[in-house]
């Protein structure tokens, strides 16, 4: 393929700008075939040849256009999922990454996670939440923490005893017989809680 078509190119620029901004990552080179109605040895072909003329940027498998590339600087990835209930096992496998809010600066500071369960939501939290944490190793009493116990995480109310010298992590919900205090001698504190963004019903 020895020519490039403008009006192709800028499809391919927008359909992946369109998509980066919707979900947050780029698109397949399957997906925009799929839309742009090109084979996918074409689409392999015009991302290379765009590549070398300097219009995109390749990294791996993700595609950067201008446009990527300035949301990038203010995204910071979704780690994973959290317990909002009983710890879970930590998995931080993610290719996705989501904008800062406003307000929010140096994104290297900040990570998102995915609430799972109903623990939290007399703080706000609810289930399918994406809660943003700041990456600190301690916090003061009384804030929300993304929390360590060994290799599984949660997200609680951080409740120090220093009289008993434990660490009591306490749910936000009325019913303390489905979600009782959690006591530990000693948990590692990933950060804290500073904002949620949640769908609307």
């Amino acid at each position: 393929m020895r020519y490039l078509s403008e009006e192709t190119m800028n499809a391919l620029i927008a359909f992946v700008d369109d998509y980066h901004e919707k979900r947050g990552y780029t698109p397949t080179i399957s997906e925009i075939a799929g839309a742009l109605s090109l084979a996918v040895g074409t689409v392999h072909k015009y991302l290379h040849r765009m590549a070398d003329a300097g219009r995109i940027e390749l990294a791996g498998r993700h595609i950067v256009t201008p446009k990527v590339a300035a949301r990038q600087k203010r995204s910071v990835p979704i780690a994973g999922e959290i317990a909002c209930g009983a710890p879970v096992l930590v998995d931080e496998s993610t290719d996705e990454a989501f904008p800062l809010p406003a307000g929010f600066s140096d994104a290297d500071e900040y990570f998102w996670l995915r609430a799972r369960g109903r623990s939290m939501e007399n703080a706000g939290i609810d289930d399918g939440d994406l809660v943003l944490i700041r990456r600190q190793p301690s916090a003061d009493p009384g804030q929300i923490v993304a929390a360590l116990i060994g290799d599984e995480a949660t997200l609680k109310r951080f409740l120090p005893d220093p009289k008993l010298r434990k660490i009591v992590l306490r749910a936000e919900n009325d019913d303390k017989t489905a979600y009782p205090d959690q006591i530990y001698d000693a948990i590692l504190v990933r950060g804290v809680a500073v904002y949620v963004l949640k769908p609307l019903a």
